[in-house]
């Protein structure tokens, strides 16, 4: 899991919000999607009843899964670093929680005290 975080911060370090959220979709062990938060909204963000459209990583990365491995069993892995590079809560939203949990193998995010599972 340490070498998802490492492959995860510069990503991070990069979103220009406070909360700096990726989200990283893999099957077996490879990567094949990223997604981030954002002040940019979607349709489906509206749908889900997101507060304000906005787009959360979780689902940012989703909408960009190829359709190939749309009923694989994909693995979510969710990491969040504050602007001192540390890693903080990233446990999907309840919103989120309700379509991913439908949808992914596993679930992974970061605490404050590391990485943790659903």
């Amino acid at each position: 899991m340490t070498n998802y975080v490492k492959l995860a911060k510069p990503i991070c370090l990069m979103i220009p919000r406070q909360k700096k959220h990726v989200s990283m979709i893999f099957y077996k062990k490879t990567l094949i999607s990223v997604g981030t938060n954002s002040f940019k909204t979607h349709p489906k963000a509206k749908e889900i009843g997101y507060r304000y459209d906005e787009m959360h990583s979780e689902l940012d990365a989703f909408t960009k899964i190829p359709k190939e491995y749309k009923d694989k069993r994909l693995i979510l892995v969710n990491v969040r670093m504050n602007k001192y590079k540390e890693l903080r809560m990233s446990k999907p939203c309840d919103l989120c929680l309700l379509w991913c949990k439908e949808i992914f193998h596993k679930i992974y995010y970061t605490s404050d005290d590391g990485i943790m599972k659903l």
